[in-house]
């Protein structure tokens, strides 16, 4: 393989603990011409003189806007870059092995280049030590539109994608989404982008105290999150199937349309929330997911 021009994109908040391997990592990568653009969302401790650092050294390139969080952080930057093949989201504290990007190229360069594409993966769990840590994570993909609708699982720190898939995210900016990676991985499935799953991981995901996004999650965080979200987001998932409907709905399929159609409407009748509840085109790999999908959609929260 050539080496492929590669843009990592990175978003940095008060990172300036684990923040240093993490660069050095993704510059470390082999048989991949990488180019590190990195934001910081608004730190107030040494990360931007840590960031200055490798800048002076021609090692990356980095701007600071106010603190918006890692979503809109994250989608800046998809907006803000331009003129690569390949595109990678990275965390500010993870560690990444040398052949990630080499696995996420190979694979997507088995699709067509002018057709959006999007490589995810799996993550070894380690402690702020990078000790492996047991994981409690279901290793499911989704990796159908039917499903993506449901949950995304694609962990942004894994993904890899194409200028096309880019070039489809400028088309519609949401003014409500949960996370940047759902987004990214229902927008490409929507418009009948491809998409690989690896079951293998190619990174340490550092679990500590401090993590922004992710951490160690026990099912009573899990369910303490989700219901927190449900409190303070009328209705999250269907708000964010509104808001893909309302940008893609004329790149998308008549099937996946009328999957949209079917949640954004599920509550305007009782007839209609019952029927998606037994609706079984639309469901999750995840039996637990599954179940909590169709309890949410019962009670009108989804």
């Amino acid at each position: 393989m050539d080496n492929k021009r590669i843009l990592v994109l990175m978003s940095t908040y008060n990172g300036e603990k684990y923040l240093e391997a993490q660069i050095d990592s993704v510059l470390s990568q082999k048989d991949v011409n990488v180019d590190l653009l990195v934001r910081d969302d608004g730190s107030s401790d040494k990360t931007c003189e840590i960031l200055q650092k490798y800048s002076a050294e021609g090692k990356l390139k980095w701007f600071q806007g106010k603190n918006v969080k890692p979503a809109k952080s994250f989608m800046d930057l998809v907006f803000t870059c331009s003129g690569y093949e390949y595109y990678a989201f990275c965390d500010q504290d993870d560690v990444w092995f040398d052949d990630k990007l080499q696995i996420a190229v190979n694979q997507l360069e088995q699709f067509p280049p002018d057709k959006p594409a999007l490589y995810y993966g799996c993550t070894t769990l380690v402690d702020e030590y990078l000790h492996p840590i047991a994981s409690t994570k279901e290793n499911i993909s989704f990796t159908r539109f039917c499903e993506a609708v449901i949950s995304s699982n694609a962990p942004g720190c894994t993904m890899c994608f194409n200028e096309a898939l880019r070039k489809t995210i400028l088309i519609y900016r949401p003014e409500y989404q949960i996370m940047h990676d759902g987004w990214i991985h229902k927008v490409c499935l929507a418009v009948g982008g491809n998409l690989y799953y690896d079951s293998q991981p190619h990174m340490m995901y550092r679990q500590h105290g401090s993590n922004v996004v992710g951490g160690i999650i026990t099912n009573k965080k899990r369910w303490q999150r989700r219901i927190n979200t449900m409190k303070q987001d009328k209705c999250p998932r269907s708000r964010g199937i509104r808001e893909l409907y309302n940008g893609y709905s004329s790149y998308m399929s008549e099937e996946n349309n009328e999957i949209c159609k079917k949640i954004i409407h599920y509550k305007s009748r009782i007839d209609n929330r019952i029927r998606l509840v037994f609706d079984r085109s639309i469901s999750s790999p995840s039996p637990r997911i599954d179940l909590l999908y169709r309890l949410t959609v019962l009670l009108g929260i989804f």
